[in-house]
């Protein structure tokens, strides 16, 4: 759909609906178009925090290198210094 600014300014709320059901509204002013209204993407289903953090532990007990007191500043600086 293309608009001029005036319209798009008087039915704003018409044309955000247009835009977020998948319309793309192309703004024109003096005949050029000037802008693009477009929806934002559809958001990602709510994850289920128990599931989340059951992977999470199975990632951190298969990946875990036994350094977990350690802050990432003292694993680098003592992996630097077994290089010298």
């Amino acid at each position: 759909m293309t608009a001029t600014l005036r319209e798009t300014k008087a039915k704003l709320s018409k044309m955000v609906k247009l835009a977020s059901q998948g319309e793309e509204v192309v703004i024109t002013v003096h005949g050029k178009q000037m802008a693009k209204l477009v929806g934002l993407p559809k958001r990602a289903k709510k994850l289920d925090k128990k599931k989340w953090l059951a992977n999470l532990a199975r990632l951190r007990r298969k990946y875990s290198t036994g350094r977990v007191t350690m802050t990432a500043q003292e694993i680098q600086d003592e992996d630097r210094a077994d290089r010298f």
